[in-house]
């Protein structure tokens, strides 16, 4: 669970407004929680995901999800800590899911 588990800071938990933080297990519901804090968390928060989770895991939701989950500058930003050479879309911070 995520609250028990990992123990972020409040600046985390604050990012799961949407469901009951302690429901999230970081290991089942990876993908999510990466979204989350490289999409939306401030730096405490990045801090935290850099401790909770491998470079290695960091590139792969990068590699599979980034270039349509993340906004331009949050996935260039992202593929820099986790070493990835990603084709960055051009354009402003808004990925284009988000309309």
């Amino acid at each position: 669970m995520l609250a028990v588990a990992t123990d972020p800071p409040d600046s985390v938990l604050r990012l799961f407004w949407d469901v009951d933080p302690s429901t999230v297990d970081i290991d089942r519901h990876r993908d999510y929680v990466i979204e989350r804090v490289m999409a939306r968390g401030g730096w405490s928060a990045m801090c935290w995901l850099r401790r909770v989770y491998a470079k290695e895991a960091l590139a792969d939701f990068l590699q599979r999800r980034g270039a349509s989950r993340l906004a331009p500058r949050d996935l260039a930003y992202w593929a820099l800590i986790a070493g990835l050479d990603v084709p960055i879309p051009r354009g402003g911070g808004r990925p284009a899911w988000a309309g």
